[in-house]
């Protein structure tokens, strides 16, 4: 087992080990002559001492801090005037032990030996330096003390000394393990010192006492230390009271600051936590920067939850704008400070709070706002503030951007130090950057708990687990109002811009899911010629199975809906799925709603829950809201699509045209290099296609191209594209295929049209060939037209042999027209 944790850094470990040998050995050396070379009187002190841990007396000392005292100070001093340092060293080993005990429970041994060593340490030094004052060997002799008033001063001295070793040590050990400085740590130990001049001066009284009437000195000490102890106990109980009453009103006021704030963050899912994170970081920001003054720490703590309190007259669309904002657009945004300093200044803060907020957005060159001030005349809590807010948007989702990573956002504050930021803050940062990251992470986690659980002070009528449920209730009210109205926002945008049905479709199930939940979502749309109602997009659980629904309208509950263009919520959505057990079985409840345009239908949507009753009003109100606007979207991508297939169709074969290949190859290749996929082109070009139209005419011609264009795309793939490039000029574009895989497909399409008779009229029929070129991605070239010009080559290449073979012996190839 390791004597030491990991996380503790090696110049500690160090210190920690020569603290605790040089101590071990002092402890030693006491144990021994205090059994062994002295009477055994003292071990009265000793069960004093150890009576005396056991009633300590806590003082507060201001910043939350507190420490704790105990009259087994008294018996120590006391031990070195009436005995010897040995002595005294043993007593305080005892005291402390028993003081750390819990430690060891802790699998923290070491704490205990050093914190036994550094007492050891300082105890005996402490009792060596009494005796050099006094200029005696111990014990002290009553007679040798003339000057009694000397005695307390050298005592006092004493007292001083040991304070700073034992603080010192422990600061030290502190400050190299948790890499703080040294004095802030000791600074927050001044108050202690107290308890070591009161145990010195008792000491003093108890032995000058025990120099007249001896042994019955320690019935003097018992009163005297009980007396010390329950006149503290008196007078911390009235102090308690008064820190109690302060302590409530303080959590009233955080409360209600944390929860205005909270109401204020819910507004933006994407920000969401914004001001934990933030409150965090300048938090720590400020204990690094060396900030004490607790009226300033205060304000900052407030004014973090509070700095965005003027967004609240900032409209959302621009908050959630995902473009850059008009000049109009960002002065507007620029005003939020300087309207929550407004806000702000109506309530008497006994802290900065209102400066703090008012300046957060200034810059240490002088070009933020809303004043323009610069350096040191922004208040040190704005500084602070700026970093925690700006390094929170970095690392944070925008509606504009997605977050960066930790060390993109430390780049950009590097490169705005001395420019947007104060250096000295932003070295602090990036310093300490890894601390803060998991600090900022807890805080995200989970909400104050005073914030979430509203005081009694507030309803003294309402129960705890009311009181949490009511606060939560309240917040998700507002987070889910104005997440409503930016998914109505979001829906209205792409809805305007998207042009094709499909990416209409899935954008549209995609929003709605932020808001109704589902399982599955199906959108149907209307096929007017046979009243069909087709599965045109699903999404969600059985997404494959939903797609293969055929409901005509009137079937089911989807097509009770389209014909009665009426909505349904929380029925049991079986009739839906006659024709699937699967289907059948996996749904509960569902919300559908139609889409109707001009009084007729458009499609349908249909939402499926595994749950029972699971929508609600606020559901179909959204649902209803959305309704018309998405219908007059799909029916505008419909017309596009039908609009731009009809430019994309050669109007003879009914296949993609040269404009179409232009558009679609760019695209698959693009994608293709994104996947890393193989992209194989065909090229093809028809044999003595030119003999039969100059023998029988261009009609008979064309009826042949629109045959042979059947042949060529039966013979592909579903996933493949056929498109006539020009005349009797054929291209395939065959995506995840390598060149060797296309062979496949070319021998045959070359052996269907061999094989292919096309009559002609009651007396011909001809046969006509094909010749294929091939050229893939990426090794034959990335370029549309380069790989066009290569399958073109080997097309060439493969019809000069094929022309080769006709003429072989033994080989009858009828690739001319053949008239009967």
């Amino acid at each position: 087992m390791r004597f030491f944790t990991d996380d503790i850094p090696p110049k500690a470990k160090f210190y920690l080990s020569c603290v605790s040998f040089f101590g071990s050995l002092i402890l030693i050396y006491s144990l021994y002559n205090s059994f062994f070379l002295n009477d055994l009187s003292w071990l009265i002190l000793g069960c004093m001492t150890i009576l005396g841990s056991f009633f300590p007396v806590r003082l507060p000392c201001g910043k939350g801090q507190s420490f704790t005292m105990t009259v087994s100070d008294i018996f120590i001093f006391t031990s070195i005037l009436l005995y010897s340092p040995e002595v005294a060293v043993t007593l305080a080993v005892i005291d402390g032990f028993l003081g750390t005990f819990g430690l060891l429970k802790k699998n923290r041994s070491y704490k205990v030996i050093f914190n036994l060593s550094q007492l050891s340490i300082a105890t005996y030094l402490v009792g060596l330096l009494f005796y050099k004052l006094h200029a005696t060997h111990p014990p002290l002799d009553p007679a040798n003390v003339n000057n009694t008033p000397m005695l307390f001063v050298n005592l006092g001295l004493c007292a001083l000394v040991y304070f700073i070793l034992n603080s010192g040590a422990v600061a030290l050990s502190i400050s190299l393990v948790t890499r703080q400085p040294l004095e802030r740590i000791w600074e927050q130990n001044l108050w202690t010192s107290l308890t070591y001049f009161v145990g010195a001066s008792a000491a003093a009284i108890i032995f000058l006492t025990f120099s007249r009437i001896h042994f019955f000195a320690f019935a003097v000490a018992i009163p005297m230390a009980l007396l010390i102890h329950y006149a503290f106990k008196i007078n911390l109980d009235r102090i308690n009271q008064a820190l109690s009453h302060v302590d409530q009103l303080n959590e009233l006021y955080h409360s209600t600051i944390e929860s205005l704030a909270m109401a204020i963050d819910a507004k933006d899912a994407k920000t969401y936590g914004h001001i934990q994170r933030v409150q965090t970081l300048a938090m720590r920001l400020a204990e690094y920067r060396g900030i004490t003054d607790e009226n300033e720490l205060e304000g900052l703590r407030g004014a973090s939850l509070m700095h965005d309190i003027g967004k609240l007259a900032i409209p959302e669309y621009i908050l959630n704008k995902p473009s850059a904002l008009t000049t109009w657009e960002l002065q507007k945004v620029q005003k939020h400070p300087s309207i929550g300093a407004e806000i702000l200044s109506s309530v008497p803060f006994p802290y900065p709070v209102v400066p703090f907020v008012r300046y957060h957005h200034e810059k240490w060159d002088g070009t933020g706002y809303p004043d323009g001030l610069r350096a040191e005349e922004i208040p040190l809590g704005a500084r602070i503030l700026s970093i925690a807010d700006c390094y929170d948007a970095l690392r944070s989702d925008r509606p504009y951007r997605p977050k960066l990573s930790t060390k993109v956002a430390i780049e950009h504050m590097k490169s705005e130090s001395g420019k947007s930021y104060d250096p000295a803050i932003v070295r602090i940062l990036v310093e300490h950057v890894e601390e803060f990251e998991a600090a900022m992470k807890e805080s995200e986690s989970h909400f104050s708990a005073v914030a979430v659980q509203l005081k009694e002070d507030l309803s003294a009528s309402i129960g705890k687990e009311e009181r949490k449920g009511i606060a939560t209730t309240v917040f998700h009210e507002i987070a889910s109002t104005h997440r409503e109205i930016q998914a109505l926002y979001e829906i209205s945008r792409v809805l305007g811009r998207s042009l094709k049905v499909s990416e209409t479709l899935s954008l549209l199930a995609e929003k709605i899911q932020k808001l109704v939940p589902y399982n599955s979502c199906v959108m149907y749309l209307l096929d007017s010629e046979n009243g069909r109602l087709d599965p045109y997009h699903a999404s969600g659980l059985h997404s494959e199975l939903l797609e293969k629904l055929e409901l005509s309208v009137g079937d089911g509950i989807t097509g009770w809906v389209a014909a009665h263009k009426q909505h349904l919520m929380n029925v049991s959505p079986a009739p839906d799925f006659m024709d699937s057990e699967v289907l059948h079985s996996a749904y509960r409840s569902c919300l559908v709603m139609p889409l109707s345009l001009s009084k007729s239908i458009v499609g349908v949507i249909s939402l499926y829950s595994e749950q029972p009753e699971r929508y609600n009003q606020d559901h179909l109100r959204f649902m209803e809201t959305i309704s018309d606007h998405a219908a007059a979207a799909i029916r505008n991508a419909i017309i596009h699509e039908e609009t731009q297939e009809n430019a994309y169709t050669d109007m003879l074969t009914g296949l993609p045209n040269l404009r179409y290949y232009n558009f679609f190859m760019d695209r698959e290749l693009k994608r293709a290099d994104r996947l890393h996929q193989h992209i194989t082109l065909l090229m093809m070009d028809l044999e003595f296609f030119k003999e039969v139209n100059d023998r029988f005419g261009h009609k008979i011609g064309n009826r042949i191209l629109m045959e042979i264009a059947h042949v060529v795309r039966n013979h592909l793939r579903k996933s493949d594209t056929c498109i006539r490039y020009a005349g009797d000029e054929f291209i395939a574009i065959l995506p995840g295929t390598s060149k060797r895989q296309a062979r496949h497909a070319m021998k045959r399409i070359q052996r269907a049209l061999d094989n292919y008779e096309i009559l002609v009229d009651e007396h011909n029929m001809v046969q006509v060939g094909i010749s294929i070129g091939a050229a893939t991605f990426p090794e034959d070239g990335k370029d549309p037209d380069l790989l066009l010009a290569i399958a073109d080559q080997a097309m060439y290449r493969n019809k000069f042999k094929r022309r080769q073979q006709r003429k072989e012996p033994g080989r009858v190839v009828r690739f001319k027209a053949r008239i009967d």
